[in-house]
This record gives structure tokens, C-alpha cells and sequence, in this order.
């Protein structure tokens, strides 16, 4: 996740990276986290699977947050 990140912002001169996930999937949400991405909050219902409705997390990180 780092050399993605710093993929995104050295080499394509990005200022935002932005990612979507299942607030059940704790696990991923403490990798993004340990590499800088912080929770902007939560888009309620967004997605259809398995039969129904469930939420997203949004995450992000600017480049001036680098770690």
C-alpha cells in the first residue's frame, strides 16, 4: 500500500487517493490506516450484494500527510 501511494502522488502528481470499503472488513481498514488514510465517513446503502443493501466506508489521504 505505500509503493501505491507513493506511486499515486511522486509519480503521477496526485493530491488526493481516495478508496472505498466494507465497514466489516476491519482488517483492510487498519492497513489503509496504518498508511495514512483516514475515515471521511460513511456512504449509507450504497452498494446491492448478496441480496442486499450495505454501507461504505470512505477513506482518503493528501499528500502532504505522507508517513
Amino acid at each position: 500500500m505505500r509503493v501505491v501511494r507513493r506511486f499515486g502522488f511522486e509519480m503521477m502528481n496526485l493530491n488526493r487517493i481516495h478508496l472505498d470499503v466494507f465497514p466489516e472488513n476491519e482488517r483492510a481498514i487498519r492497513c489503509y490506516e496504518k498508511v495514512g488514510f483516514a475515515i471521511e465517513g460513511r456512504t449509507r446503502e450504497a452498494i446491492f450484494k448478496h441480496g442486499g443493501y450495505h454501507d461504505l466506508i470512505l477513506m482518503s489521504v493528501l499528500v502532504g500527510e505522507l508517513k
